[in-house]
């Protein structure tokens, strides 16, 4: 991994960890200011809220980088080592394309705020602030998304290994066959 991607998947993850890790922590607060001192704030169901969202859409590029998105591969196991491949490019260009419509729309219903001057009802701010997180977070799947097509590509030789950990089968094929 490159010093610029380790950089850039730094960004990712403390921008993720600190949305949520906020909007975790007001969340505490509203908790503590209502229930024990009977105090609730007018703002913090709100921007816990708001925070709590940021950090999880952020956070899907993060996943996606680690591949923690759920994954069937049932049937991926058992083509043949070239369709695979097939497969992988379908899947990263069937990303981009969503990734591509998402930060799309999302810029879509940030210029739609913010031309008819949307305000927040609890804090005043404007919803086009709110917004902004769609296209940031769909920008980020899509340069994601990109690189994963950008393994594949890197990967010419066909060769998908799929490693299956059952003991006592040292001499086995792909598929945890032993012969």
């Amino acid at each position: 991994m490159g010093k610029k991607n380790k950089v850039y998947s730094l960004i990712e993850d403390i921008a993720a960890g600190l949305f949520l890790t906020g909007g975790l922590c007001l969340i505490a607060f509203e908790v503590v200011m209502r229930y024990i001192f009977n105090s609730p704030t007018t703002w913090g169901t709100e921007v816990s809220t708001v925070m709590v969202t940021w950090g999880i859409l952020l956070g899907l590029s993060v996943a996606l980088r680690d591949k923690h998105h759920i994954c069937v591969d049932l049937l991926y196991v058992i083509v043949p080592k070239p369709l695979r491949k097939a497969i992988d490019y379908f899947a990263g260009i069937i990303g981009v394309l969503f990734s591509l419509f998402y930060t799309i729309g999302g810029v879509m219903i940030v210029l739609q705020t913010w031309r008819t001057g949307q305000l927040s009802m609890e804090t005043g701010v404007p919803m086009w602030i709110y917004y902004t997180v769609i296209p940031i977070s769909g920008s980020l799947l899509i340069i994601r998304f990109i690189g994963q097509l950008h393994e594949v590509w890197k990967k010419r030789d066909n060769t998908h290994e799929v490693i299956y950990l059952t003991p006592g089968k040292e001499n086995s094929d792909e598929y945890g066959n032993a012969f």
